[in-house]
């Protein structure tokens, strides 16, 4: 098997692995109580740096987690807490960015650089490999006469 064509089965097999593992995690919990906490893990606390509303300490957090558990018994949609949170504190409420507008370059990004580190990966292999000149074949031969 060519470098090349390893290189690019290599390539194929991290790609669909991270699309694997992207679809696994995106996708919900059938539990009403995991449903909360998927939720919630994917809801930034307002007060908290960095962290979901999930993992927070903070009592506000602990109501969130609770109103959020509300609007699951209530009957509300994924996507109907989520353009709560949005609407109630913005965009930045989101810990998933979403997939427009401008959060489409942070889904697109990793992509994009996976893309460019195999095409930096097979140009250097592809470069290395390159034709001898008659000067230096000859230079070659002249060598091996001298050594054998």
């Amino acid at each position: 098997m060519s470098e090349r064509l390893r290189t690019l089965s290599a390539l194929i097999v991290i790609g669909v692995s991270l699309l694997i593992s992207v679809l696994v995690l995106a996708t919900d919990s059938t539990g009403v109580g995991d449903r909360v906490h998927s939720l919630a893990e994917r809801l930034k606390c307002p007060i908290c740096t960095s962290e979901s509303v999930a993992d927070s300490p903070s009592q506000v957090a602990r109501d969130l987690y609770d109103l959020i558990g509300e609007q699951v018994a209530d009957g509300w949609t994924n996507d109907d807490i989520f353009e709560f949170f949005v609407a109630t504190y913005g965009e930045e409420v989101l810990l998933d960015p979403k997939a427009s507008g401008v959060g489409i370059v942070l889904w697109i990004a990793p992509l994009a650089a996976l893309a460019i580190g195999g095409a930096v990966i097979a140009g250097r292999r592809a470069g290395k490999h390159r034709e001898i000149s008659q000067a230096e074949r000859s230079r070659i031969a002249t060598a091996l006469e001298e050594q054998g």
